[in-house]
């Protein structure tokens, strides 16, 4: 690690995690991060080619926040392809402003309307809570993708960590609704950064590196604390496939996935799981990692070389969607 990515890592290890937490705690860890000027010497500018516009839609539990990302050298009339993005913080923590430059540099560079959603967030809103607000603001995005300007039949999902777990949820549910109407267009791909696929943490790679820099195994388990209390009547298990996509029994016609791991990351082997799950079902992937990365990379690209390359791939990737 360089010294910039040491200090923010000593940074990271002192906040604290009160259990259970606090309302102000919450709210102040899921502002948005102010000074802006500040926050950009980790997470980046976002290039002045890209249009963004933040909006409220009106989804199955009322109305959510979505910015879209799209490249201002489109005509006003292309529709062009769209990616769904679900920003992470273990379902407990995120904004939307937190994926701001990774959204906005693939927009530019592959040519399509990224679409950043906000979901309700744990433990006031445990599992299934966020995975449902993703798929109902996904579905409303598809039917409304000529006022967005977009091409509803050739979509994408991405998101990172915590986000990158609702984008494969969201890609098997609509693999779903594929079977029951064939006259729905199949997404194009699955972008799936350091996903949490296994939410039982029983990968490997969270007992080798659970005092990783940034991700430690104390912390996944305190936010699983909140995401999954146990011990109610509705209690979701750590390892039911409608949480933990890696133990979903059926994985089949899922979209195309591009995985990106990191070496440093307890959740490294999820990732690399998760696409031997998808070879076993027959389902195109790559899986891409990056052996000194650490977690939450692709959000710091003023910290971590990678991330330059890790959005090289990402748009290399979405180049298919592109109609020819």
């Amino acid at each position: 690690m360089n010294r910039r990515l040491r200090l923010l890592v000593a940074v990271a290890r002192r906040l604290p995690h009160p259990d259970p937490p606090t309302s102000r705690y919450l709210a102040l860890l899921r502002s948005e991060p102010r000074p802006a000027r500040l926050v950009r010497l980790v997470t980046g500018g976002v290039s002045g080619a890209v249009r963004i516009d933040d909006r409220v839609i009106e989804c199955d539990h009322g109305p959510a926040r979505v910015r879209s990302y799209r490249p201002r050298s489109a005509g006003p009339t292309e529709r062009l392809p769209m990616v769904v993005n679900f920003h992470g913080g273990g379902f407990v923590f995120g904004n939307l402003s937190q994926t701001d430059w990774l959204c906005a540099r693939v927009a530019e560079q592959a040519g399509v309307v990224v679409v950043s959603v906000s979901y309700r967030l744990a433990p006031e809103h445990p599992a299934p809570v966020p995975y449902q607000d993703c798929w109902s603001a996904t579905q409303w995005l598809l039917r409304h993708g000529d006022d967005l300007g977009v091409d509803a039949a050739a979509v994408s999902v991405m998101g990172a960590s915590a986000g990158g777990n609702l984008a494969a949820l969201v890609a098997i549910t609509h693999r779903d609704r594929c079977r029951d109407d064939p006259g729905l267009a199949p997404l194009r791909h699955q972008i799936l950064i350091y996903p949490a696929t296994d939410l039982s943490l029983s990968s490997p790679s969270v007992a080798e590196l659970g005092r990783a820099p940034i991700l430690t195994r104390p912390i996944m388990d305190w936010y699983g604390r909140q995401y999954l209390p146990q011990g109610l009547p509705d209690s979701f298990a750590f390892d039911d496939p409608r949480i933990s996509p890696l133990f979903h029994h059926d994985l089949t016609d899922c979209a195309p996935a591009l995985i990106i791991a990191a070496g440093r990351d307890p959740l490294r082997d999820d990732a690399t799981r998760y696409g031997v799950a998808l070879d076993r079902a027959a389902v195109p992937n790559r899986v891409i990692s990056y052996p000194d990365a650490v977690h939450g990379f692709i959000s710091m690209p003023r910290l971590a070389p990678e991330a330059e390359r890790a959005v090289a791939e990402i748009v290399g990737t979405l180049g298919s969607s592109r109609p020819r």
